[in-house]
């Protein structure tokens, strides 16, 4: 890693995508969701892009997004999987799946409450899995953020295309 926090090389980004920090439950993950994103881009499990796309908040997530969340009931055994009410607040890590017809800022939203509120005394790392980047949302919780790596809760962030993946090097102390 370069040996200024504010500078990130692509070697950094690289290394930080490479395997070695990332469990082999979340490559696991990270693939079942390109899988995902893969059908939908190749229409197998087509989404309607004016609902993918959506920015009205009340809109109802799409029978695609169902799915994900079945192939992912296996991730049970290793970490909370966020949004869903199935027993949460019982793993160190939680992943909080923002892709498809969930925002980033709702993603953000549902960290925030996982690992402050409904596994406070548990959650140690929270896993975002995200297809989207958006620093605007970023921005508005980096207060939160901050806050919950003061208590001691890792934050960490996966980029997922259909192609490929990458961690994005956030919530980082600032020398």
């Amino acid at each position: 890693m370069s040996d200024s926090r504010d500078v990130w090389t692509v070697g950094d980004v690289l290394d930080a995508m490479s395997g070695p920090r990332i469990p082999q439950f979340m490559v696991r993950v990270v693939q079942e969701v390109q899988t995902w994103l893969s059908s939908a881009v190749s229409e197998k499990y087509p989404l309607d892009p004016i609902d993918y796309a959506a920015e009205d908040a009340d809109r109802s997530a799409p029978v695609e997004l169902d799915y994900l969340f079945e192939q992912l009931e296996w991730v049970s055994a290793h970490a909370d999987l966020v949004p869903t009410t199935k027993g949460t607040g019982r793993r160190e890590d939680a992943i909080v799946l923002s892709v498809g017809s969930i925002l980033l800022d709702e993603g953000l939203r549902m960290v925030v409450d996982h690992a402050a509120l409904f596994a406070r005394d548990v959650c140690k790392r929270v896993w975002v899995v995200s297809d989207t980047w958006v620093i605007g949302d970023v921005l508005v919780y980096m207060p939160h953020l901050k806050a919950l790596r003061d208590l001691g809760v890792e934050l960490r962030f996966l980029l997922v295309t259909p192609w490929g993946y990458s961690e994005i090097p956030w919530n980082r102390e600032r020398p």
